[in-house]
């Protein structure tokens, strides 16, 4: 027979990995380039305040003929005042909204340059089941898959 105490361990360590691998950055999508080291699209890592934010980004995608990065949701969202920013050292590049419904965000932007890290910060939304507007935070990569 096993004991009550040994079963408490594995339990709280199998609960434990699941909140970790929750959280975890993902890379999302594939990226493209062509000689001028333009993009197509982004290959995207991100990260999500632990605990804190319930709106999760699922998916980012630039599109370099439109130049618009697109914002994809894990659930469906609200806005209040939205505003979005994406920044490399200090410089914006998101220029306005074009367009957003539940489950995206579309963003104009000036040229984004290959293999460089951009921030993204999202003020105003919430998760439509959500009681606060909140900031999604997070930074992406534009690299190569």
């Amino acid at each position: 027979m096993i004991k009550k105490s040994k079963l408490k361990l594995p339990a709280a360590l199998v609960l434990s990995l699941m909140l970790i691998l929750t959280f975890c950055p993902v890379p999302v999508s594939a990226a493209a380039t062509d000689s001028s080291g333009e993009l197509d699209a982004v290959k995207v890592i991100f990260t999500v305040a632990k605990g804190k934010n319930k709106v999760q980004v699922k998916d980012i995608d630039y599109d370099r003929s439109d130049r618009e990065v697109e914002f994809e949701f894990k659930n469906p969202v609200k806005y209040k005042n939205v505003k979005v920013k994406i920044t490399r050292n200090g410089k914006n590049y998101a220029k306005r909204i074009t367009d957003k419904d539940s489950r995206d965000l579309d963003v104009k932007v000036k040229k984004l340059t290959y293999g460089k890290t951009y921030h993204y910060k999202i003020t105003g939304i919430k998760d439509r089941k959500g009681k606060k507007y909140e900031t999604v935070k997070g930074t992406f990569k534009a690299v190569a898959d």
